[in-house]
């Protein structure tokens, strides 16, 4: 018999509602999960991990969950419909729907977990034609919320032992989602004849046949839902995974609680991204102008509207990716409000400097780091564009960040002094004690730093693509290469770079 496809672009979900209902006695397929129906975030986590249609199996108040779904829209994937008039029973029965419409090796979820969706990416990375199943599961299984009501699976070299509620021995965890194959639905047609079509037990006939094996999802997030507490802690997890590994103690700690709590809010209620993009760029360029004033209780005022900026700058992007609208254009009309407020409020705040009665010194300084600040995001739009990278400053990695020793250090602290959360903080303690002046000395450095850092960016990209044209083999010159500090030998991974 020949192996089954291994190209995987079909899911089985199971959205049937197994007589269950939420909080608001909704249907669960359509309760509210950060400004999406779950089984719309379901769909969508699919789509982005490549699969191009999905096989829905409906029951439960089915008309509501479809009308609800297809008024969402927004899906580059198709939609088939199928129905379990049986919903009430094991869910089993529902994976049955898709007999004779699946004929390959497929994916099936539930849309009532909430997942990554690397989590079938790691899935569809292991399509060989195995003619069982392959299921995703957990082995940290302490961290599994309400472990009580879990899945729970003994493994033995990557294969299924036994699988069931109650087990009094196991070491893994059921996520709901696996790559399945044709042989699921003999083996929950079996179960069926047994009095007991549950997904589990077909799972422990085929298991019995060595025809179960697993994939450890690792450390990627995964939450069932099945009742209001779940939800919450979806929630949780949810916002937890839009927060970025790059954030420094004072996003982490201050603004990036701030902004989920309002990138929270804002997903129910169908503000854009874009939308709030808009409303931090003027709440920056109003902060400039309020900083051009000079004095205490304006350089006071303008630092808080600073800081209320620097939070809504986090939001859209957080709300971007918690309700699926992140695109390339987002990005960069994201990147250019960034820092065409940011430099509004430096220019604002360059005025204002000149206004106060300070030494001529934080005057001077406060103009050359505005122009360090334009020359430096002229030079990284330019190496963006050039290297066709993403819209986004946070691509642009400097060389310095994993330099060891002293001079390494110095750089990283340096930079850091220029980052959005950082700076905005500075400004605010400042602004309180009447002396927002002191930052300008600190940040004029940093700029130099990172204005320098650019320059060599751009230096050696030009010249690489100059060798690329003439040979593919002509080395860089070695006189780009001295200053070993900003040497490029690095993974491509992202920073936070000037405007945080």
């Amino acid at each position: 018999m020949p192996p089954l496809d291994t190209k995987v672009s079909r899911a089985l979900v199971l959205a049937a509602g197994d007589g269950t209902r939420m909080g608001n006695h909704s249907p669960k397929p359509i309760l509210d999960m950060v400004g999406l129906p779950l089984l719309a975030r379901t769909l969508l986590n699919l789509e982005r991990a490549g699969i191009t249609d999905a096989y829905v199996v409906l029951g439960y108040e089915a008309d509501a969950v479809r009308n609800t779904i297809e008024q969402v829209g927004r899906f580059n994937l198709k939609i088939h419909w199928l129905y379990n008039g049986l919903w009430e029973e094991p869910n089993g029965l529902s994976a049955l729907a898709g007999e004779g419409v699946l004929d390959g090796q497929f994916i099936l979820t539930m849309c009532d977990h909430v997942i990554d969706p690397e989590i079938v990416a790691r899935l569809q990375a292991k399509a060989d034609g195995f003619r069982g199943i392959d299921l995703a599961v957990d082995y940290d299984v302490d961290r599994v919320f309400d472990l009580k009501d879990a899945t729970k699976v003994q493994v033995s070299s990557e294969r299924i032992v036994q699988i069931g509620k109650s087990l009094p021995r196991f070491n893994a965890v059921d996520t709901g989602v696996f790559l399945a194959s044709p042989a699921l639905f003999d083996a929950v047609k079996e179960a069926r004849s047994d009095g007991e079509p549950s997904l589990s037990n077909a799972v422990q006939k085929l298991a019995n046949r060595q025809m179960a094996r697993v994939t450890d999802i690792g450390d990627l997030m995964w939450q069932d839902v099945d009742t209001p507490r779940d939800a919450r802690e979806a929630e949780r997890k949810l916002l937890a995974s839009v927060r970025k590994s790059t954030d420094g103690p004072v996003s982490r700690f201050f603004n990036r609680p701030i902004s989920l709590a309002l990138s929270k809010r804002l997903a129910k209620t169908g503000i854009t991204p874009s939308q709030v993009t808009v409303a931090h760029l003027l709440v920056g360029v109003l902060a400039g102008g309020v900083a051009a004033i000079g004095g205490y209780f304006p350089f006071l005022i303008a630092a808080i509207l600073f800081q209320l900026s620097s939070i809504l700058d986090g939001a859209d992007g957080e709300l971007a990716k918690l309700t699926f609208r992140a695109s390339e254009r987002g990005e960069w009309f994201d990147t250019i409000a960034d820092n065409i407020s940011y430099l509004v409020f430096l220019a604002g705040f360059t005025i204002g400097v000149a206004r106060t009665s300070v030494p001529d010194i934080f005057v001077v300084l406060s103009i050359i780091g505005f122009l360090l600040t334009v020359g430096t995001f002229v030079n990284y739009y330019f190496y963006l564009m050039a290297s066709k990278k993403a819209g986004t400053l946070l691509a642009i990695r400097h060389g310095f960040e994993n330099k060891p020793g002293l001079l390494g250090r110095t750089l990283r602290v340096l930079q850091y002094v220029t980052k959005r959360d950082f700076f905005t903080m500075l400004i605010l303690v400042l602004a309180i004690a009447g002396r927002l002046h002191w930052a300008v000395p600190a940040y004029a450095t940093g700029l130099l730093v990172v204005f320098i850092s650019s320059v060599r960016l751009n230096v050696r990209g030009l010249l690489k693509r100059k060798s690329a044209a003439q040979t593919q083999t002509e080395p860089v010159p070695d006189d780009v290469t001295k200053l070993s500090w900003l040497k490029e030998d690095r993974p491509e991974t992202v920073s936070e770079s000037v405007n945080g």
